[in-house]
């Protein structure tokens, strides 16, 4: 094949070339709160000012819960407890307690943790790729 030719299509191929924006896998080159992220094998790099990440990612994000539930089976290893029977307070030893019983607990969760450099996190793209979402973080399978 004549060279010229060949170099002219490879040169066409490349011509005007729309990049195709989809859901990816990025990695974090600066947590938070300059959240920078890497995609495409670095080859892009994500800035703050693109970013919108999850509420849940941050380490300042509260949730409130309540639960109800039922202990099917409970079991402690008691040291000793203060008593206050008689003149003075003493221990006594008392084993092993066991049980069964229900549960009832409200409260507030807060998370303490939040992106660290080298998470694997799941970006997607608003049209165009101007602004990009974090989604959530991902854990890889095996390297």
């Amino acid at each position: 094949m004549n060279y010229q030719l060949m170099l002219a299509k490879m040169f066409k191929a490349n011509e005007n070339k729309e990049i195709e924006f989809e859901a990816c896998i990025g990695k974090v080159i600066k947590a938070p709160p300059e959240t920078t992220i890497s995609i495409w094998d670095g080859q892009v790099i994500l800035y703050p000012h693109q970013l919108y990440m999850n509420d849940r990612l941050y380490d300042d994000y509260i949730r409130k819960f309540d639960i109800d539930g039922e202990i099917t089976e409970i079991t402690i290893q008691t040291t000793s407890s203060n008593i206050d029977a008689g003149p003075g307070p003493h221990k006594h030893n008392h084993g092993t307690i066991e049980g069964k019983g229900k549960y009832k607990a409200v409260g507030t969760i807060i998370n303490t943790d939040t992106l660290i450099v080298g998470d694997y996190v799941k970006v997607v793209p608003t049209e165009k790729g101007q602004k990009w979402f974090i989604d959530s973080k991902y854990r890889k399978v095996k390297e």
